[in-house]
């Protein structure tokens, strides 16, 4: 038996050689070395050639090194190389040599093979060995002579899994362009002669690489005029989208326009890929608030807000979203901004105390956005949202909710007499009263919900109760002590009186813990924004909303790949988003 390890015991990621993981991204059944040659850059091992630039063969280095990877992946003598390019003159075309009867002697290859390519020969027999691995398990024709049946990989490999990968991250950016780009109106000069794409696109590999509109433009900007045979010296706002042509129409938009068009190109997403992802119907839905710092100048700026006193920066923009949230699916359903005290409807509440965020109105506007498409069958909510005004909104709306309570004195004394933290028993309480302002009501209005006590850590970070709060009944106070049960607020059926009832109730709320990745999805969010300096909110608006897009576009990715492996859903992305990140860098570079 031979002691060579299964592709199943290799972290392939990490040991394909650079130019295997080239031939990785475009191996798949029934490719042939025409295919393969002309896809492969070996430009990056011309740096190790001995001969100097001035040298005669210098510009025969890619055709000559190709012909000897070819030799060793088929396992064939170098000698014979000049032999059988003639007779597969399309793959000498391939390799690069346009003249068939000017291909070298098989004493040339043969002497390159010794002298030229001696420093690089390892790479070259690596690389053979990787590529034929790689042909024997998407069944192309290529080499063939590892040893290795597709049969031996078991269909879960990570080979598979690559292949997967590159077939749905094909068909999610083929619905990005075909769906979502649409949604996205940005106005263009009548004399540009990029076309709106263009933008789209610059702005997806600004969000892949975490640059900014400058940088990306320049990087890009010549691709995109080379693809579109303008000329270099024309005007560059005519050849193609630079720096001044991205920002310029999104600054022409309103803040209302771009929350709508990301929200219906969200919708659009979601609603093409649904029927392919097959998502649960109807399904868990989390609404969380998401910050991201802002260190500049703060004169003017209507929309940057204070922190709370746990983060680790001053000043923040604030986003509040709604997650689809379920068995492998974290996608963002809706987003709007949040932290203006002049957009906020402070004149609905009774009271004087102006504030920039209403979290019952929050809730308002994400179900609005959200309710044309999405029927959720529980909406989860962090420990800010829970108010006398959140639970109202909820209610209006018909909507279950659970979230957990603030831990002020009246909940505390409930749970020490009702909660038996030691023995792991629960509590619950029905129509629990909770007082507070209400839209169009009263400062002192009153509503009832369901109150449960879980035996548990409350400084957990997705329930809240480690930050400093205030003590009054809407926010309640931490005493951080991990021994307390944590409370929750819930409409749902809740009981403790039989034993099968409070099992019944853990299972509820223990489902909560499905929204614990969130927090972790929001950073992930932040990942996949463009870096940019401007201080117009609308530009910081676009960037975190096509942000947004991007994430989704991930978790499509990495939903559709596990469906595809047919094993068993996990939340933790089988596919990391950097991966993710590399490999749409490379297929969008192209694009552009």
């Amino acid at each position: 038996m031979s002691d060579r390890p299964s592709i199943d015991d290799l972290d392939l990621e990490r040991v394909l050689t650079s130019l295997a993981k080239q031939a990785d991204d475009v191996i798949e059944t029934g490719t042939d070395w025409p295919e393969l040659a002309r896809e492969l850059d070996v430009s990056q091992y011309q740096r190790r050639d001995p001969y100097a630039e001035w040298h005669d063969e210098t510009n025969d280095f890619a055709p000559m090194f190709l012909a000897v990877l070819w030799a060793k992946t088929e396992d064939k003598s170098v000698t014979g190389i000049s032999d059988r390019l003639e007779d597969n003159p399309e793959i000498a075309t391939a390799f690069g040599f346009d003249d068939l009867d000017d291909i070298p002697h098989g004493d040339t290859f043969a002497r390159a093979w010794r002298e030229r390519f001696e420093d690089m020969q390892d790479t070259i027999d690596r690389t053979a060995k990787d590529i034929d691995e790689i042909a024997t398990e998407c069944g192309s024709p290529i080499g063939g002579h590892t040893g290795l049946n597709p049969e031996e990989t078991g269909g879960m490999s990570k080979r598979t899994e690559q292949r997967l990968l590159r077939k749905k991250t094909k068909e999610v950016l083929d619905q990005m362009a075909d769906v979502v780009f649409p949604a996205l109106d940005l106005p263009r000069p009548e004399e540009a002669i990029y076309d709106e794409e263009d933008l789209l696109e610059l702005m997806t590999v600004m969000g892949i690489n975490g640059s900014a509109a400058h940088g990306a433009a320049e990087t890009n900007g010549d691709r995109l005029a080379a693809q579109k045979d303008i000329a270099l010296d024309a005007p560059f706002h005519e050849e193609g989208p630079d720096g001044e042509t991205l920002l310029d129409p999104i600054q022409e938009l309103s803040i209302e326009a771009i929350t709508k068009m990301v929200n219906r190109a969200a919708e659009r997403a979601v609603t093409r890929i649904k029927p392919h992802a097959e998502f649960p119907n109807p399904v868990f839905m989390a609404i969380d608030i998401t910050y991201v710092a802002y260190y500049g100048d703060r004169e003017e700026m209507e929309w940057v807000t204070g922190t709370p006193d746990h983060k680790q920066y001053s000043w923040c923009h604030k986003f509040a979203t709604a997650t689809l949230v379920g068995d492998g699916v974290h996608m963002v359903v809706g987003m709007l901004p949040v932290g203006n005290a002049e957009q906020i409807a402070n004149d609905a509440y009774s009271g004087e105390q102006e504030k920039t965020v209403i979290h019952g109105d929050v809730v308002r506007e994400l179900v609005g956005i959200t309710s044309k498409y999405v029927t959720p069958r529980c909406v989860y909510a962090d420990r800010a949202f829970a108010s006398t005004d959140t639970i109202a909104a909820f209610e209006e709306h018909n909507l279950r909710y659970m979230m957990p309570a603030p831990r002020n004195d009246r909940t505390k004394r409930w749970l020490e007499r009702n909660v038996d933290v030691e023995r792991g028993i629960i509590a619950t309480e029905q129509d629990w009263t909770v007082r507070g302002a209400v839209k169009h009501g009263v400062s002192n209005d009153s509503v009832t919900t369901n109150l449960v006590g879980m035996p548990g850590n409350p400084d957990e970070e997705q329930y809240g109760f480690g930050e400093k709060q205030d003590s009054d009944e809407e926010t309640g106070e931490a005493d951080g002590d991990t021994r307390e049960p944590v409370p929750f607020y819930t409409n749902t059926h809740v009981d403790d009186e039989l034993a099968v009832d409070r099992r019944q109730t853990r299972r509820k709320v223990e489902q909560y813990n499905r929204r614990g990745g969130i927090e972790t999805a929001y950073k992930k969010i932040k990942e996949f924004a463009a870096w940019t300096t401007s201080k117009e909110f609308e530009v910081r608006l676009w960037h975190f909303g096509f942000a947004v897009l991007l994430y989704n576009a991930w978790l499509m990715v990495d939903f559709l790949v596990q469906a595809g492996l047919d094993i068993e859903f996990r939340s933790k992305p089988r596919i990391t988003a950097e991966r993710f990140r590399r490999y749409i860098q490379r297929r969008l570079t192209r694009l552009i």
